[in-house]
């Protein structure tokens, strides 16, 4: 057992799931929620986003491989662009996020499915992220990796009052804007990782 990589793997993972960056996000979604709604909706949201990515780990890649003649060096040059995109419109742009907070608002079930699950949570890069880590590192390491960040996560919703008004809005935008960073140069490592196959 490899503890290096399950660490890495989950920071990584951690860092693009983005949960503390998250939280005013969670916060509006959930504004004109019960105490019990809001706890159903968080608790849909992390199942909901383990469910996914685990489902994307078992046939992701025999998918991917097998229907469409994808390979692993196509899958990081796109992985990476993705997150890099990603980074870059959470850096400076944020239509996404503005995209999410402009649906209309649903019962708490529906929330925590849609848009926390996925796209917040379990979105594209979480999706492309624990596919690189299953075909580098093995099942057990990717496995292992969702489950300690998603523990974490929940406990982050578990206690995402107290944690917001001890760290407040700007603390968790800095925050955020820091991991950002870390996914711009894991995206641009990817890319140029997938892109040197091509030129061998």
């Amino acid at each position: 057992m490899d503890w290096t990589d399950i660490l890495k793997s989950s920071l990584l993972l951690f860092a693009i799931v983005n949960p503390i960056g998250s939280i005013p996000i969670f916060l509006q979604l959930t504004g004109g929620m019960t105490q019990k709604e809001r706890s159903r909706a968080f608790q849909t949201g992390v199942v909901s986003s383990i469910a996914i990515l685990f489902i994307f780990i078992l046939v992701g890649e025999h998918i991917l491989t097998n229907f469409f003649q994808i390979h692993l060096s196509d899958l990081m040059a796109a992985g990476g662009l993705l997150l890099l995109i990603i980074a870059i419109d959470h850096l400076i742009f944020g239509s996404l996020v503005r995209g999410v907070l402009s649906g209309e608002q649903q019962n708490a079930r529906h929330i925590g499915a849609v848009p926390i699950a996925c796209p917040i949570l379990a979105g594209p890069g979480a999706m492309m992220t624990v596919l690189v880590t299953y075909s580098e590192h093995g099942y057990f390491v990717a496995v292992v990796s969702v489950i300690v960040v998603f523990l974490i996560t929940w406990l982050i919703l578990r206690f995402i009052d107290t944690i917001y008004n001890y760290l407040g809005k700007i603390v968790c935008t800095v925050l955020s804007k820091i991991l950002c960073l870390f996914i711009a140069a894991i995206g641009v490592h990817l890319l140029m990782q997938g892109l040197s196959h091509y030129f061998r």
